[in-house]
């Protein structure tokens, strides 16, 4: 519609002042013309510095102290006009041309309805790394060059012809194809159209974001050019290193947001992809694994998510087929969850089973 921006930036901090000022100030550098694009600021604190950037360029504010990040997304979506929508993060940032790019690709492209750059990783300082560790994902082209264009609809049929899951099939031509909300793009309709499932989501939007373009479909552009600057800190509950750090309660911070994740990829599996056995549901299910034998009493009563019967064994079996298990001793350890669920189910069982874990891993 004429008058109306093109692509709507929602921007979303929950409780964390530090980083938002940086994210707003790469947002003020975009080379797309101002008339292009708008901007929703979506959080639950006041902050001068970020307040004063936010006035200054007209954008708008809105408050949301939900604790889901899909409701904080709609939280924006609601106030938004553009037929494009992309996130930024309160602790990431964009390069002077993202929005750009962007642009030129859904216009380039009318059926697009899905755009992922790639990333360069930034420390909590905003210096660059050079090297990061291999433990973080970093999205990459595996086939075609970059960027390479694909049909949603062929890539349906070929998952139907060799019975595994688009999502799965994706990851065949991209590394990490959904990796980093700011780092994605989707037309407006692909988040109408799963506005219901969006609402029930508390954490993984990025992987909604593709599931719910496949569905849609459409045409999905991947390109290599690392247009976000992907900040790694102390609060990244997603990274492992953070799961390692030898604290209480860094250790606690990363179970509940495992268990946010194993609820959200079970939503993203059920409700968009028809099948179960996927790299999200799968990879959740196995992180689950290791949280199950924790040693820290204080977990206290198992919560249900975490809990162990027999459709996780019919899971594994079926991960396990599509070759997300690669070892039959993963199998093994799921049918021991289930023989030891009762033991499994105390924190003083827990313990016990996670000590004599050790031992064995020692020998």
């Amino acid at each position: 519609m004429t008058g109306q921006p093109y692509i709507s930036v929602i921007v979303t901090a929950y409780n964390r002042r530090r980083y938002l000022p940086f994210a707003l100030r790469s947002l003020e550098a975009q080379t797309l013309p101002r008339d292009k694009f708008e901007v929703i600021v979506v959080k639950n604190f006041e902050d001068k510095e970020s307040d004063d950037i936010i006035l200054r360029n007209g954008w708008k504010e809105v408050y949301n102290d939900d604790t889901y990040y899909g409701r904080m997304v709609l939280a924006g979506l609601e106030e938004s006009k553009g037929d494009v929508i992309t996130f930024l993060e309160d602790d990431d940032m964009y390069v002077g041309n993202r929005l750009e790019e962007v642009y030129k690709a859904f216009k380039s492209y009318d059926s697009l309805v899905y755009f992922h750059n790639s990333q360069a990783v930034i420390d909590e300082n905003g210096s660059m790394i050079e090297s990061p560790s291999p433990s973080l994902l970093i999205s990459k082209n595996l086939i075609g060059g970059s960027p390479i264009v694909i049909d949603a609809g062929k890539l349906r049929g070929l998952a139907k012809r060799y019975n595994v899951s688009v999502i799965d099939l994706a990851l065949k031509v991209r590394a990490y194809p959904w990796h980093n909300n700011s780092s994605l793009a989707v037309r407006r309709r692909v988040l109408e159209a799963g506005a219901h499932l969006v609402r029930e989501l508390p954490t993984a939007f990025d992987i909604f974001a593709l599931a719910s373009s496949l569905r849609t479909g459409g045409l999905l552009y991947f390109t290599d050019e690392k247009l976000t600057l992907f900040r790694v800190h102390g609060e990244n509950w997603s990274l492992k290193p953070v799961a390692k750090g030898g604290k209480e309660e860094a250790h606690l911070g990363y179970i509940r947001y495992s268990i946010l994740a194993l609820i959200a990829c079970r939503l993203i599996s059920l409700r968009l992809l028809n099948d179960v056995a996927n790299f999200c549901l799968c990879g959740e299910e196995y992180r689950k694994m290791t949280l199950l034998t924790s040693s820290l009493p204080c977990i206290g009563v198992l919560p249900p998510e975490l809990r162990v019967n027999i459709s996780d064994v019919k899971l594994a079996l079926r991960c396990y087929k599509v070759g997300h298990y690669k070892r039959l001793t993963d199998l093994a350890f799921v049918i021991g969850r289930l023989l030891l669920s009762p033991i499994l189910a105390s924190p003083r069982g827990r313990l016990v089973i996670g000590k004599l874990l050790e031992s064995i891993r020692r020998l």
